[in-house]
């Protein structure tokens, strides 16, 4: 682009599209009014750029035109594509959306709180991939340890007690009672002084949504018991 082009397109198409596309574009999904401003100057810029190469005549009015048209359909400074999920133009043609993990999707009339999509893509379950590095860590520890802590282990998965563990390996229980202690240090030589903490601490990720449910339920118990009764039919 020249130095001319330049000019042209910060003095007079850009104050136009400043005034247009607020008026003409409508934002899509987390987009703002100055984002598409801005977008829009950028595809300005790049029409204002091929037309100088192709040595056709334009005017600032042409090129503001087309850039607000071009932002209408659907098209941005970084792609047009109608087909990606998160693209502008596949949006607008109604093939997909884009929602706010806040956007309330049902109702809970148990906490008298709306429900949120977030709440429903939140798993309780555990995180499938600090799952299979705990079994990774416990398989190599079993492996080159006594085999008997993979049997206390196994019992104690299983709610036996570990006299019942003895009993059934036909082992005595001060001795197998002696071999649990054992192995309780050599799981913390070998995995660290934290390793039991950290296997019963609440991630991060899940503390935050129970904190935020922990609110919803106190705003929902406060509101219960601030309601009025009734007293003889009249409230009190």
């Amino acid at each position: 682009m020249t130095a001319q082009a330049g000019d042209l397109l910060v003095e007079q198409i850009a104050p136009r599209l400043r005034a247009l596309v607020p008026k003409s574009v409508k934002p899509v999904g987390a987009e703002d009014t100055e984002e598409l401003v801005q977008d829009a100057i950028v595809i300005a810029a790049q029409m204002l750029h091929r037309v100088e190469l192709s040595g056709k005549k334009f005017t600032p009015g042409n090129i503001a035109y087309y850039a607000v048209l071009h932002m209408r359909s659907g098209r941005r400074s970084q792609g047009s594509s109608r087909v990606d999920t998160m693209g502008i133009g596949t949006q607008l043609d109604g093939s997909s959306s884009v929602l706010s993990f806040e956007e309330e999707v049902g109702y809970d009339p148990e906490l008298d709180e709306p429900i949120t999509l977030g709440q429903l893509l939140a798993s309780e379950h555990e995180d499938p991939s600090m799952e299979a590095a705990r079994n990774l860590d416990w398989e190599l520890f079993l492996a080159t340890h006594d085999y008997r802590y993979g049997v206390i282990i196994k019992g104690m998965a299983e709610g036996r007690s570990l006299k019942d563990t003895a009993t059934a390996q036909g082992e005595w229980y001060p001795g197998m009672w002696a071999l649990k202690n054992r192995m309780a240090e050599d799981v913390r030589e070998y995995l660290g002084e934290e390793a039991i903490a950290e296997s019963v601490r609440t991630p991060q990720w899940k503390a935050s949504i129970n904190r935020d449910r922990e609110k919803t339920a106190c705003r929902a118990d406060r509101r219960r018991t601030q309601q009025p009764t009734e007293v003889n039919g009249s409230r009190a």
